[in-house]
């Protein structure tokens, strides 16, 4: 069993870092009726949509049982809308309420849309719908004034950071001892970019490589990008330096690494640094903290270049995507031209 699965909040206490939220819903819960049945979470991946949803359908039925689970991006049609909405006319047997969850809701097409509206506006029999969506933007207002929203928001660095070393402690309870340095794990809470689920993702592969945790394998095992040739390259530009910025494109190009990922890392290299001279915490970067002896270098005068440089970037890319000229294409956004003096 995954880790995002074996340690899934079992109850609403254990919810990570969506304290408001939790409070309102679980209010609701011990209401002996419920107002609206109709439920919209929205937020970003991993930070406990359908975990939720979950846990609201155990509350109101004492069980997981029956829950009926559907994930929209395959089933948006208005014929699977009609089904639904044909099940949830039906009273629920054994339990209080018939609940549907439905994920990714915002793939639910036009004429879908239509066919679940009368429901959701008769709150038939003793159903509740539960929808998850990163992008409520596409859902339809007709449908959003008929649910309760509730947003939520990505769970902080910390609360992921404190959460991995709780797993690792249950899973060292379980035999498998796993150690770890608090950077490598602080690293993973800073990839995972606000979701827990993904956080737990990259531990269980991280762990599939090696028990004794360091960022030297995360490096391996996530395959992430080599910081110290991200460094090198910059201070290259900086310095206006041709002949090194071509022996590391070069270097890196035939290195067989897919050439147009590394460049999209280092636009992402490029704004962390940006992020680091302004706020002065690399821990707010996703740039490992052993890096600080040299990102601290830099100062606001390198500010503009960096993000005057990560805009070529952005440009450079769409051409690398389309030639197979690749390393010319870099190199002519790259490199300096060299201007004679009169």
């Amino acid at each position: 069993m995954s880790l995002a699965n074996k340690y899934r909040p079992a109850d609403f206490s254990s919810v990570i870092g969506q304290q408001n939220v939790v409070s309102i819903v679980s209010k609701m819960c011990e209401s002996s009726q419920l107002s609206n049945r109709n439920f919209l979470f929205t937020g970003p991946a991993g930070t406990g949509k359908t975990t939720l949803g979950r846990l609201i359908a155990k509350n109101l039925n004492g069980t997981l049982d029956n829950i009926i689970e559907i994930d929209a991006a395959s089933h948006s049609g208005v014929d699977d809308m009609r089904d639904i909405i044909k099940q949830a006319s039906q009273y629920p047997i054994g339990t209080k309420y018939k609940i549907f969850i439905v994920d990714e809701v915002h793939a639910i097409s036009a004429a879908g849309w239509a066919a679940l509206l009368k429901g959701l506006e008769e709150q038939l029999a003793k159903t509740v719908f539960i929808f998850c969506t990163t992008n409520p933007e596409k859902i339809p207002d007709t449908i959003i004034s008929r649910v309760q929203t509730f947003k939520l928001s990505k769970i902080s660095t910390e609360n992921i950071f404190h959460r991995l070393k709780y797993v690792i402690g249950e899973e060292n309870k379980e035999g498998r001892n796993i150690t770890y340095t608090d950077d490598a794990i602080l690293f993973i809470a800073k990839l995972a970019q606000g979701g827990l689920r993904d956080s737990l993702t990259m531990l269980d592969k991280v762990l599939a490589f090696g028990t004794d945790i360091t960022t030297e394998l995360l490096s391996k095992a996530l395959d992430l990008p080599n910081y110290d040739d991200y460094f090198e390259l910059l201070n290259a530009i900086v310095k206006k330096d041709n002949k090194l910025i071509t022996e590391i494109i070069d270097r890196t190009y035939n290195s067989g690494l897919n050439f147009v990922k590394w460049f999209e890392g280092y636009h992402s290299f490029l704004c962390n640094i940006v992020k680091y001279i302004f706020l002065k915490d690399i821990n707010s970067t996703i740039i490992p903290s052993h890096y600080l002896s040299k990102i601290e270098l830099y100062g606001p005068q390198h500010a503009a270049l960096c993000l005057k440089l990560s805009n070529k970037i952005m440009a450079m890319n769409k051409d690398l995507k389309v030639t197979q000229y690749q390393q010319e294409v870099c190199l002519s956004y790259l490199l300096t031209p060299d201007i004679p003096k009169k």
